[in-house]
């Protein structure tokens, strides 16, 4: 049996794992590794202009088909300006793949200060990653890759990290690398029949999903019309069923409907943001469905708690409530509460507007990737998700800044799907500039996304927030002086518009599209009406 060096092995995996596009920054501790790739013909790396952009372009591939995505960065300052993505992968559920270079075996540890040294890279991964391996060995490292590979297709889908020393690449390991094999929780039938006891009990059901059931949109819905119970999200279960189902109510209107559920469904999501501050009482009852055992019952709720996959778990949920007598129709309530709630959401213009042109530019199944910025969070709101995997978020990380780079990564899977799918980033002028500069690697690659970069002069959020606790003339450190963003796009190579208004938005945005290239719009406006009052509702029960 030919023994193949580490290198080999590595590219091997990412065969099996179907990954055919690695986002990278080289460096002279992965020297070896990319004389390999060389070689591999059918796995395309893309040269990012910053470490950063290269982990947030895979968290973007990853999220946009729920598969594996990979990068490669050097040790030490290599690892620490990937970290923020890699913590966004963690938190937003992201099948990452992170290739990471160590220096030498002989100084790991020793404090010698050599190039890239960081006291303990390793332990800083395991923070960032649910499975960190060191690849020190060559007698193990064969297996100790293969394991990492199955930890990364396996269970909660979150950023698993490969660290390889610089003079372990070449070396030659025994063993031969398979395709990764994936293992869920096994559904536990008594936990169903308990779930489905209760839920023919239940009066006044309530669904909540999150990014966990993005792939079990079709079960959720069948589980929604046979119990008649409302569908709500926060942020990252945004498409699971489309805005437009006739259960589906947005985030204030969920916080209404807690005030009588008595049993809630949770599928696939945290539940922190209800939970924490919509409170509880003893008059309600949780069923709480995650792949992730530890999130079952993280709030100590005595929670009904079913392990495995979203639509495996639904569907074993419909068969055990076969035959259940048909609910009193809720859809007429949901539509007058819908109603009701964006008469008073109306006053949050010029988001509404902007966010209708959006829609009636991007398709169904375009990807909308938000920063932390006020159309974006508007986008919660009142933006209309039609598909699974339509939209894009750090999750809880919040990291400001992440989009464009990570509305790339998107694009690329996109592109390699074949279908003329499109992503749309959202930016604010702030964000923006975090990873604007991988417009290079756009048009270096041709990579066709389009960026609106949303101009107020300021990081708004924070503008806002200082003026509303301070008063309007003590704010600090908010304010921004801003470059012509139109002529940056034009200096990489890029298609640069402007837009004034919604229609001006709406007429830019399908230049963009059709020009089927790098873009970026520059979007011109004030300072926007505050949307928090709509996300921060007060405890509704106990």
């Amino acid at each position: 049996m030919e023994t193949r060096s580490i290198a080999a092995h590595l590219v091997d995996g990412l065969r099996h794992l179907g990954i055919d596009t690695l986002f990278c920054l080289p460096g002279v501790q992965n020297d070896d590794f990319f004389d390999v790739l060389v070689d591999a013909t059918d796995i395309r790396p893309i040269v990012t202009r910053h470490e950063q952009g290269a982990a947030y372009m895979a968290m973007g591939a990853s999220q946009v088909t729920g598969a594996p995505a990979a990068f490669c960065v050097v040790p030490g300052p290599g690892l620490l300006n990937a970290s923020a993505a890699l913590t966004s992968a963690y938190w937003s559920n992201s099948r990452v793949l992170a290739l990471v270079g160590e220096i030498p075996t002989f100084a790991r540890g020793r404090g010698f200060g050599v190039l890239h040294e960081l006291v303990d890279q390793h332990a800083i991964l395991s923070q960032l990653t649910k499975h960190a391996t060191l690849l020190d060995d060559p007698a193990t490292a064969t297996a100790q890759l293969q394991i990492a590979l199955d930890q990364l297709v396996s269970g909660r889908p979150r950023p698993v990290s490969i660290e390889v020393p610089a003079n372990r690449w070449a070396s030659a390991a025994p063993g031969v690398i398979t395709a990764p094999s994936a293992s869920m929780p096994a559904i536990d039938e008594a936990a169903i029949e308990r779930a489905a006891d209760a839920l023919r009990r239940a009066e006044r059901p309530l669904i909540v999903v999150g990014g966990g059931a993005q792939d079990a949109g079709e079960s959720v819905a069948a589980l929604a019309d046979l119990l008649q119970a409302p569908v709500t999200t926060r942020r990252m279960g945004h498409g699971v069923i489309p805005t437009a189902h006739p259960l589906f109510v947005h985030l204030a209107i969920g916080h209404e409907l807690w005030k009588d559920a008595d049993v809630v469904v949770a599928i696939g999501t945290r539940l922190e943001w209800p939970v924490m501050h919509w409170k509880t009482d003893d008059a309600m009852t949780f069923i709480k469905i995650d792949v992730d055992v530890d999130e079952l019952d993280r709030h100590g709720l005595g929670t009904i708690g079913i392990a495995g996959d979203a639509a495996d778990a639904c569907r074993a949920l419909l068969v055990a409530l076969d035959g259940l007598e048909r609910r009193p129709d809720r859809t007429t309530e949901v539509a007058e509460r819908r109603a009701t709630y964006m008469a008073e959401i109306g006053h949050l213009r010029p988001q509404l507007d902007f966010l209708a042109a959006i829609r009636d530019v991007l398709p169904d199944d375009g990807v909308f990737v938000e920063d932390v910025t006020q159309l974006g969070f508007a986008a919660h709101l009142a933006f209309d998700f039609r598909r699974p995997r339509t939209f894009q978020s750090s999750g809880p990380a919040g990291t400001l800044g992440a989009a464009y780079a990570q509305g790339l990564g998107a694009q690329v899977a996109l592109d390699a799907q074949g279908t003329g799918r499109k992503a749309l980033v959202v930016a604010g002028d702030g964000g923006f500039l975090f990873t604007g500069n991988e417009l290079a690697t756009a048009v270096q690659y041709d990579i066709p996304l389009v960026a609106i970069v949303v101009d107020d002069g300021a990081y708004g959020n924070v503008k806002r927030i200082q003026q509303q606790r301070f008063g309007e003339e003590r704010t600090i450190a908010s304010s921004l002086r801003n470059p012509d963003f139109v002529a940056y796009a034009r200096s990489f190579g890029a298609l640069g518009l402007h837009a004034d208004g919604p229609d001006d938005l709406r007429a830019r945005l399908e230049e963009a599209f059709s020009a089927n290239a790098p873009a970026v719009v520059h979007l011109s406006t004030s300072a926007m009406p505050d949307p928090w009052p709509w996300f921060l509702r007060g405890p509704a029960r106990g």
